[in-house]
């Protein structure tokens, strides 16, 4: 049973003898290291198959083990002996007598799949952390773009009619000068205003066909790896596919689940997704048992830098906003009656199954 057991989770025990420097294996480790079962080892010639960082980080705290009698555990890079790289979790314990360490033995454990999610994880994370910035900074620019255009205009206005006024009378050439190159410079900013709200529309970037079912549950894996208090649950009904930026949709759904997250204030955080589609739309509802909206905010929380958090930048659902109307859709807010908040958003869907993202 134990054999069963150690080949289905991939463990195997290894130890070591300190005084005679006999090597054992369980057969699984000899599996790890694809070496046949019962070949004689020395440790020397096993030493070979780590990745130089791991072996001499293994063999720092292996020494260090040995002399204070503790135990380690860490994650090491091989390469078997068929040239496949695998990950292996390493734990060490060690066995003495009359005070010294005679004897060393432990684990080894393939988290080779493990590593792997981790690492599409990471990816996932520093991409959409690229995308949250960009989409908040088009956000902000088109904000104050909105903000300063207004007051622009009437400098120009102002200024235009100062000129046809000085063309009239007579003024310093100096002065001339001076109205005409404010007019030049307020219509240049004018023009960069332009160019920034232009650039904020382009929030939909590389179109493509996917499901999507697979941006929730990446975006949930990355939500869950920072609350600890998380539990979702999810009902989107038979497979959907819908066509835009794959990664910021995938934003859409972090920003949501974080913000349910914090409305908890730390206590356990449910939450629920569910999807229902309505004649060419998507209808996505992501709600939670928060504390709910504050009504002062609820009417403009979609607003850039409308926040109630403490250290929050009111940018989160903005970004959102931004995102979801760029693919066609809508998004909108509630209390619920029952306690907590529901956010929902349309998207538009599309039949079949070509580009499915993996």
């Amino acid at each position: 049973m134990y054999d069963r057991i150690s080949g289905l989770a991939k463990i195997g025990v290894w130890e070591f003898d300190l005084l005679t420097e006999t090597l054992t294996w369980t057969d699984t480790v000899y599996d790890l290291f694809e070496i046949p079962r019962g070949t004689l080892l020395k440790r020397s010639d096993t030493l070979k198959f780590y990745d130089e960082r791991s072996r001499r980080e293994m063999e720092q705290q292996r020494a260090e083990a040995i002399r204070s009698g503790s135990g380690f555990a860490m994650d090491i890079l091989i390469r078997t002996a068929t040239g496949a790289d695998r990950y292996i979790r390493l734990t060490a314990d060690i066995e003495q007598e009359n005070g010294k360490s005679v004897r060393i033995f432990g684990t080894k454990q393939d988290v080779t799949a493990e590593r792997a999610a981790q690492q599409k994880v990471q990816f996932l994370q520093n991409k959409l952390g690229y995308l949250a910035r960009a989409s908040a900074m088009e956000v902000m620019a088109s904000t104050l773009a909105h903000k300063v255009s207004q007051p622009l205009a009437v400098a120009t206005n102002y200024l235009s009619a100062v000129l046809a006024i000085a063309a009239r009378e007579p003024i310093s050439d100096q002065i001339a000068h001076g109205l005409n190159e404010a007019l030049q410079s307020t219509r240049r900013a004018g023009e960069i205003i332009r160019k920034m709200r232009a650039m904020s529309r382009q929030a939909q970037g590389n179109a493509e066909r996917f499901e999507l079912e697979h941006a929730v549950r990446e975006a949930i894996a990355i939500v869950a790896g920072r609350y600890g208090h998380l539990s979702i649950s999810c009902d989107l009904g038979p497979a959907a596919f819908i066509s835009g930026d794959y990664f910021q949709i995938q934003q859409v759904f972090v920003n949501l689940i974080s913000n349910a997250c914090d409305s908890t204030a730390g206590e356990p955080c449910e939450v629920t997704i569910q999807c229902t589609k309505r004649n060419t739309d998507l209808e996505i509802c992501v709600s939670d048992n928060g504390r709910g909206i504050d009504k002062d905010i609820l009417s403009v929380m979609f607003d850039a830098f409308a926040t109630t958090k403490p250290k929050g930048l009111g940018i989160g659902l903005s970004v959102a906003q931004t995102i979801i109307e760029a693919h066609g859709g809508h998004i909108w807010a509630r209390n619920q009656p029952e306690g907590g908040a529901s956010i929902s958003f349309t998207i538009p869907f599309v039949t079949g199954a070509a580009g499915q993202k993996s």
